[in-house]
């Protein structure tokens, strides 16, 4: 598969938004793949100062990615093919802080809002929406890495099943074959005893007309 790097702005994106909307696009590409489709919500990451994100996917051709966002009903500004030419001696890991999102972008657990209300991204959230963003990231290609296992498994249950059904009409035949032959059998035993009756008569009459004969020439 080739990766393809999504341009999103986040300039009205509150944080909330933000999570919903990268659910609903994994989602939308698990539901893609779960129909033979190859795509993958790799990561994603976020530039502070310009307040956009840019989230990693790995795919055919970049038509995927738009009818996953297409889906998922999430805008973006453009879909570019890349290239990963990162070093292979480096480890690819971060460190990263493990705050809660309220906490992230400046309000209190305990704050409350109206329902509904929309807060958008300021230049002090952004940043710690970041370090959040990083965080998640991982959580979500656990979740991927989870459901595609199970979508392996599903499909192996499947064929298993399968086999299982031709095993079952197979042995089924055999049976049916077995009584025929069984059935066949008992035919011929039949047909073999009333052969030897038969046999035994015949054998019985000629001694029997020998034995007259013989009487005959002695009076």
């Amino acid at each position: 598969m080739a990766l393809f790097l999504v341009e999103r702005d986040l300039s009205h994106v509150a944080p909330e938004q933000l999570r919903l909307e990268q659910r609903e696009v994994a989602s939308a590409c698990i539901q893609l793949k779960a129909q033979g489709k190859h795509i993958r919500y790799i990561s994603s990451a976020v530039v502070p100062a310009d307040a956009r994100t840019f989230d990693l996917f790995g795919a055919v051709t970049a038509d995927l990615i738009k009818e996953a966002h297409a889906a998922a009903g999430v805008p973006y500004a453009r879909v570019v093919e890349i290239l990963d030419l990162t070093p292979s001696f480096l480890a690819r890991g971060t460190s990263r802080p493990k705050r809660p999102l309220e906490r992230a972008v400046g309000r209190s657990p305990d704050a409350s809002h109206p329902k509904g209300t929309v807060h958008a991204m300021t230049a002090n959230s952004a940043p710690e929406l970041a370090r959040w963003l990083v965080d998640g990231q991982r959580l979500f290609g656990v979740c991927l890495e989870t459901l595609e296992q199970a979508s392996r498994l599903q499909a192996r249950n499947e064929t298993l099943e399968s086999e299982n059904e031709m095993l079952r009409e197979e042995v089924a035949r055999l049976r049916h074959r077995v009584d025929g032959l069984q059935a066949d059998r008992s035919d011929m035993v039949a047909a073999f005893n009333d052969l030897a009756g038969h046999v035994t008569q015949v054998v019985d009459h000629i001694l029997q007309k020998s034995e007259d004969g013989e009487n005959g020439k002695a009076v």
